[in-house]
């Protein structure tokens, strides 16, 4: 008989990264040959179980589906991506530490998988999630700085074991990229991958459009904007007037297919940059939140803007700097991934594990 996994996370609003984590954990579980059901908590069950096969869906606002789906599973996961931060509000957080301590008090066993943890900086929020993760099984997470940030929250009970991000196992769709970028007419360019997101102040963005831009036009290569979640990323990307936007619905092996085909990524999502390293394209991160410092880091790389100190010079410098140095840097930064692949697999392991206790 089939195991029972519930997952929970930022599923079904079209956000490209954290559907990219999805088709990971699920590229996982396949790869280690898990006979599981997996019900997923979504805000649009219709388009989860269209874009994830095989999946069942359950509206994440739907109190006793929910509670019905938690109660008959084997295993609770909430994951990956950035869910328990409180920097875009305080609800976010909340809801999802409620799903973890729904199926504790239903005595589901519950596994944190591969998030990045973080910034937490109201004193209630790092009380309750500390108390509530203190009580999971296992906790696997993306990078060193969230083990850092739960050790200082008294995170000490379930082992906290560091990872990757589970969509390094996404498999890029080389033939839907060809088709999209054959429909703009980009075949035959010399191509630049561009991300960037609303945040707060325009402020950065003024000068990331300009730094962008006159590095464009230096280096003669053509802007892609590629949008990671089309409802907020398309109005910043039309501000790249000489850019080209495609589209495809936020589909993650669509896209990561994409970006393998440009010379350079220049990337504010988080997503944008780790597809880049997975398929060996340089990148130029411009930092908003310390997960992408970090991610930079992590791959020997530095932000060529960050949002707090925007400088459009300082950013097209590293831009041409990155394009002329691009291929060297792709087989630095796919090395880095490398590892990372390898490791994202890690969590899935640890969840089959769980599942035979």
């Amino acid at each position: 008989m089939s195991k029972r996994i519930v997952i929970s996370g930022y599923y079904g609003f079209g956000n490209t990264g954290d559907e990219a984590v999805l088709d990971g954990m699920l590229a996982a579980f396949r790869n280690l040959g898990l006979d599981v059901e997996i019900t997923v908590l979504s805000a649009d069950p219709t388009r989860t179980i269209a874009e994830h096969p095989g999946v069942i869906s359950m509206h994440r606002y739907s109190p006793g589906a929910v509670i019905n789906a938690i109660r008959r599973a084997d295993l609770v996961i909430s994951g990956g991506g950035s869910l328990i931060q409180d920097v875009t509000s305080a609800r976010s957080a909340q809801y999802y530490l409620y799903v973890l301590r729904l199926a504790q008090f239903l005595r589901r066993p519950t596994m944190v998988y591969a998030q990045g943890i973080g910034p937490l900086d109201r004193p209630n929020i790092r009380r309750y999630a500390a108390r509530i993760l203190n009580k999971t099984k296992l906790i696997t997470v993306r990078d060193s700085d969230s083990r850092t940030l739960l050790e200082s929250m008294g995170v000490s009970i379930p082992p906290v074991h560091v990872t990757s991000d589970p969509s390094f196992l996404v498999e890029p769709d080389l033939e839907a990229a060809n088709d999209l970028l054959d429909k703009h007419g980009l075949q035959s360019r010399a191509l630049m991958g561009v991300s960037l997101r609303p945040w707060i102040t325009n402020d950065w963005l003024h000068a990331a459009i300009d730094g962008i831009s006159s590095a464009c036009e230096e280096l003669d290569v053509t802007a892609v904007v590629i949008p990671m979640q089309e409802s907020e990323d398309m109005e910043v990307g039309t501000k790249l007037s000489k850019g080209v936007m495609v589209g495809c619905g936020g589909n993650p092996r669509t896209i990561k297919a994409v970006i393998a085909g440009c010379g350079l990524m220049v990337g504010m999502r988080l997503h944008s940059l780790i597809f880049a390293a997975d398929v060996g394209v340089a990148c130029v991160p411009i930092a908003y939140d310390p997960k992408i410092t970090a991610f930079a880091s992590s791959i020997g790389r530095g932000p060529g803007m960050d949002v707090n100190s925007p400088d459009a010079g300082k950013l097209r410098d590293a831009i041409v700097t990155a394009w002329h140095e691009r291929e060297a840097l792709g087989v630095s930064v796919g090395e880095h991934a490398k590892h990372m692949r390898e490791m994202a697999l890690e969590s899935g392991k640890m969840a089959a594990g769980l599942l035979e206790q």
